[in-house]
C-alpha cells in the first residue's frame, strides 16, 4: 500500500479543498435515503394510519409465536403502541387533518429532492474535473519520464507495453480514483447515519442487524488476495499482447512475405483467450465477493424483518417504524455491500499505480548536472578516449578501448561488419548512452558536463530507417528546430534533392504525409529525413548508411550534394559501402567492438586485414553483378 500513499501524497493532495468540499457533499448526499424513509414513515403513521388487527396475526399463524398472556388488550381503532397511549391518547386524524399532512409531506419530498438534486451536480463536476485533473499530471509525467529515460529502457521495453501503461493503466485510474476515495467516504456516513437511526428506532434490532458485521469482514478477507493476483496477472497479460500486437502491426509486411497469418492468428487468439479467462475470473471474483456479502444482508435483513413484524404485532412499535427501520436497515447493508467492492477496486488501482510508478521510479542515468554547460558554438571536434560500453553488467562488452580524435571539418567513415559497434558508438557521442569506461569529448569538453538539449543542438542524426511524424512536410522538415522560416526549410529540401519532387505535389509543402511516411517512397522518405537534419544547420552531422535505400542516380546527386553540406562541417559516415568509405577524409575500422584500423582508404587497404577483407568482398560482388547484368548467349 505504499504506493497508494505516495499516489495520494502526489496526485491527490494538491486539489485537497476540492477533494474535503467533494467529501461533505458526499457525507451530507450519504442521509437521503435515510430522509426517504422517514417521510414514508410519516405517510404511513401520520396519514395512512394503517390499523394492525389481532386477527391478522391468527390468519397467518402467527399467534403461536405469541404468548397470549403477553398481548395487552388494544383498541383496534388506534395505531400507537401500547407505551404511547397511557396518558396521551392520539385519535385517528381527521380526513382534513391528513391531507395537511400530505401536503407539508409532498413539499418536505420536494424540497429533498431539489436539493440533493443540486448537490449531486455540485458532487458529480467536481469528481469529474479532480479524476481528469489528476489522470492529465500522470500521463504529462510519465511522457516527460520517458524523454528523460537512457535507451537502454527502451532496448528492453516493447513499445506497445509503454502505450498501454501511459493510456490504458492510466485510463482505469480516470473513472476510478477520485470516485472510489469520494464513495468510501459516503458509504462510511451512510453506515454512521443508518446507526443512529437504527439505534433511535429500536436498539434491540439495532444490535442484531450490527452482529452481521463482522461476516463482511470475514468475505472481504477470503477474497482479497485472489482478487489482487488475478488482476495483476490480467494487466500483465494486457500490456504483452498489447506489444506483439504493436510489433506484428508494425512488421506486417514479413508476416505477410512468409504466408503466417495462420500462425499469427494461433498466437494471437491464444493470448485473447489467457486474457478472456483471466479478465472473466477476476469479475467472477468481484460479484462472488458482492453476492456472498448480499446473501449476508439478505439472510440478516429476513431475520430483522420478521422479528420487527412481531413487534408490530405486539404494539411495541408502529408500521411506519418498521418499514423506516427496514428501509434504513438496507440504506445500512448496502454501503457495507459496496464497501467490499471498493476495496475490490482499490487492490486493482494498486496494481495499476504499482505499474506506472514503476516507470516514474526506473533510474535517470543520463541527465545534467547541476553546473552543466551551455555551448554557443561548437567547432567540431570530436575525441574518443578509453570508451568501453556495455548493456549491462552481465552482458558483453559492445565496445572496448577505443582511442581517436576527430579534427573540425573532418568526415570520417566508420566501416565494419554488422554487429561490429557502429551505431552505438555514434549514440554514445549523442549521449543516447553512457560509457561503462572512459570519456567522450567535443571541443575538449567532457560530453557529460554539457547540458543534454546544448549538446544535441549541435548534433542532427540521419537515421538509415527514416523516422517520419504524421502531418505535412513542412512540418516534418521543421521538426527538428522551431521558428524555422519558409526560406531554410525550402534550402533544406534542396539541398537533399526533395524540392523538385515537392513541387510537383497540389499542396507543395503543405502536402500530407501518412503514418511513418506510408505514402512516401524509399528515397522520398530518406530525402525528408536529410532536409530535417539539414535545416538545424548542425556543427557536426551523422549519417547512418543514408544512401541504401536510394537508387544509384538518387545517391550520386544526393552524394554531390552532401559533399558540399560536408564541408567545413565535421561529418561521421556510418557505411557498409567501401566506396562511400573511401570519399572519407578518415576511415574509422571496427570489428568486434574494438578499432583495428585508422586512416585513408589506401593506407588501410595495405595495413587493415579487415579493411582489405571488407573491400575484396564487395569488388567481387560488384563483378558478379556486372556478370549477371550481361546478356548470356545461348
Amino acid at each position: 500500500m505504499d504506493s497508494m500513499k505516495r499516489f495520494i501524497k502526489l496526485y491527490i493532495r494538491p486539489y485537497w479543498f476540492r477533494m474535503v468540499m467533494v467529501m461533505l457533499m458526499a457525507g451530507v448526499t450519504s442521509s437521503y435515503s435515510f430522509l426517504l424513509g422517514f417521510i414514508s414513515k410519516l405517510t404511513i403513521d401520520e396519514v395512512l394510519q394503517i390499523k394492525p388487527a389481532a386477527e391478522v396475526a391468527s390468519a397467518a399463524g402467527m399467534k403461536s409465536l405469541i404468548k397470549e398472556e403477553s398481548v395487552r388488550p388494544r383498541d383496534p381503532q388506534n395505531v400507537l403502541p401500547h407505551q404511547w397511549q397511557d396518558g396521551n391518547i392520539q385519535p385517528e386524524k381527521s380526513r382534513t387533518e391528513k391531507i395537511q399532512w400530505l401536503w407539508w409531506i409532498f413539499i418536505l419530498y420536494l424540497i429533498v429532492r431539489s436539493l440533493f438534486a443540486t448537490i449531486n451536480w455540485f458532487y458529480n463536476y467536481n469528481i469529474s474535473f479532480v479524476g481528469q485533473r489528476i489522470v492529465f499530471r500522470i500521463r504529462l509525467d510519465l511522457h516527460q519520464k520517458i524523454q528523460k529515460l537512457q535507451m537502454t529502457f527502451f532496448d528492453r521495453q516493447q513499445t506497445g507495453k509503454i502505450m498501454s501503461r501511459i493510456l490504458d493503466d492510466v485510463g482505469l485510474l480516470q473513472s476510478e480514483v477520485t470516485t472510489t476515495f469520494v464513495e468510501t467516504t459516503r458509504h462510511v456516513a451512510r453506515i454512521i447515519i443508518g446507526v443512529v437511526v437504527l439505534l433511535s428506532i429500536d436498539a434491540k434490532l439495532a444490535i442484531l442487524a450490527l452482529m452481521a458485521l463482522p461476516l463482511y469482514v470475514l468475505t472481504y478477507k477470503g477474497f482479497q488476495r485472489a482478487i489482487a493476483t488475478t488482476f495483476s496477472r490480467y494487466r500483465e497479460a494486457y500490456a504483452d499482447t498489447y506489444g506483439i500486437l504493436e510489433e506484428r502491426v508494425k512488421g506486417i509486411r514479413v508476416v505477410l512475405s512468409f504466408a503466417r497469418e495462420k500462425r499469427e492468428f494461433r498466437l494471437f487468439f491464444k493470448r485473447l483467450s489467457g486474457i478472456f479467462r483471466l479478465g472473466l475470473k477476476s469479475n467472477m471474483l468481484s460479484v462472488g465477493l458482492s453476492a456472498t456479502c448480499a446473501l449476508v444482508s439478505g439472510v440478516a435483513s429476513a431475520l430483522i424483518f420478521y422479528l420487527g413484524a412481531l413487534q408490530v404485532r405486539g404494539g411495541e412499535m408502529t408500521l411506519g417504524d418498521l418499514i423506516y427501520f427496514n428501509m434504513s436497515m438496507g440504506s445500512l447493508f448496502q454501503p457495507l455491500v459496496a464497501l467490499t467492492n471498493v476495496n475490490a477496486v482499490i487492490q486493482q488501482m494498486v496494481v495499476v499505480i504499482s505499474r506506472v510508478f514503476e516507470v516514474l521510479d526506473e533510474d535517470v542515468r543520463i541527465e545534467d548536472k547541476a553546473d552543466a554547460l551551455s555551448l554557443k558554438t561548437v567547432h567540431g571536434r570530436v575525441g574518443f578516449q578509453d570508451v568501453s560500453f556495455r548493456y549491462n553488467e552481465s552482458a558483453d562488452y559492445v565496445l572496448r578501448d577505443l582511442n581517436f580524435k576527430i579534427d573540425p571539418g573532418t568526415s570520417v567513415a566508420v566501416v565494419g561488419p554488422s554487429g561490429a559497434g557502429k551505431s552505438t558508438l555514434v549514440s554514445l557521442l549523442m549521449r543516447l548512452y553512457e560509457p561503462t569506461e572512459g570519456r567522450v569529448f567535443l571541443d575538449d569538453y567532457n560530453i557529460q558536463d554539457v547540458r543534454i538539449s546544448s549538446l544535441r543542438d549541435h548534433l542532427s542524426m540521419v537515421p538509415q530507417e527514416p523516422v517520419l511524424f504524421s502531418g505535412t512536410i513542412v512540418d516534418n522538415i521543421r521538426y527538428g528546430r522551431e521558428g524555422t522560416t519558409a526560406e531554410q526549410v525550402m534550402q533544406a529540401a534542396k539541398s537533399a534533392e526533395l524540392h523538385d519532387f515537392i513541387m510537383t505535389l497540389p499542396e507543395k509543402y503543405e502536402a500530407r504525409v501518412e503514418e511513418r511516411g506510408s505514402n512516401l517512397s524509399g528515397g522520398q522518405k530518406q530525402r525528408l529525413a536529410f532536409a530535417m537534419a539539414l535545416v538545424t544547420d548542425p556543427s557536426i552531422l551523422i549519417l547512418d548508411d543514408t544512401t541504401s535505400a536510394l537508387d544509384a542516380k538518387t545517391e550520386a546527386k544526393i552524394q554531390v550534394t552532401l559533399d558540399r553540406i560536408m564541408e567545413g562541417r565535421t561529418t561521421l559516415v556510418i557505411t557498409h559501402r567501401i566506396s562511400t568509405a573511401m570519399r572519407a577524409d578518415r576511415v574509422l575500422v571496427l570489428d568486434n567492438g574494438r578499432m583495428v584500423g585508422w586512416g585513408k582508404h589506401d593506407e588501410l587497404l595495405e595495413k587493415c586485414l579487415v579493411y582489405r577483407r571488407l573491400y575484396d568482398q564487395q569488388q567481387k560482388g560488384d563483378e558478379d553483378r556486372e556478370l549477371f547484368a550481361e546478356p548470356v548467349e545461348l
